[in-house]
């Protein structure tokens, strides 16, 4: 009785201890396993995101012949379908304008494309940036603030006719174009 009973405790800690190490390796390859790759990649284009909306939409559906299934260029995105060898992946690119700290507006893509590597998004945002530079030329120049009156610190740095009699070589010597005294020289022998 007492070998049977021991058997029956034996039995239900085996039990345990193989319910254990199964959820323990369940847990593994769930957090472990193979997961669907979501990268986002970005670029930043020097030029406004109205420039870059049109050139974009173009690239993906006349020059890649890609499925457009949504766009909205007030919201600045695209959903469109991705297809490579036979498969086809959803994908997203959204515009987001700013402006940089010298005045220049520019737009950041930031492009995904779910179930593929990093690669493919590289390679549709290095595409997009040549597109727009070809459609559109070099990027607009930065901003130039406007010419500002000097400062009082400034306009007391400019050289007073008194300050430049003061520092002429005496015996005839002419200050320099800088308005600084000229270096007595030897004469060489």
């Amino acid at each position: 009785m007492k070998r049977a009973r021991s058997a029956k405790i034996g039995a239900k800690i085996g039990a345990t201890i193989v319910a254990t190490i199964g959820a323990t390796i369940v847990a593994a390859i769930l957090t472990f396993g193979p997961t669907v790759a979501e990268a986002r990649s970005t670029a930043t284009l020097s030029y406004p995101s109205t420039q870059v909306w049109a050139a974009a939409v173009r690239f993906l559906r006349v020059d890649r012949g890609l499925p457009i299934r949504e766009k909205d260029e007030a919201a600045g995105y695209v959903l469109f379908d991705y297809s490579d060898g036979g498969k086809s992946y959803k994908a997203a690119l959204e515009l987001i304008p700013f402006t940089e700290d010298d005045g220049r507006v520019t737009t950041q893509v930031s492009l995904s494309i779910t179930g593929l590597p990093r690669r493919y998004e590289g390679a549709l945002l290095e595409g997009l940036g040549a597109k727009v530079r070809e459609e559109r030329g070099p990027p607009p120049a930065p901003k130039r603030p406007p010419p500002s009156e000097p400062s009082e610190k400034e306009r007391s740095r400019e050289p007073k006719e008194k300050d430049r009699e003061r520092d002429t070589v005496k015996g005839g010597g002419q200050p320099d174009a800088g308005g600084l005294p000229r270096i007595p020289t030897l004469p060489l022998r």
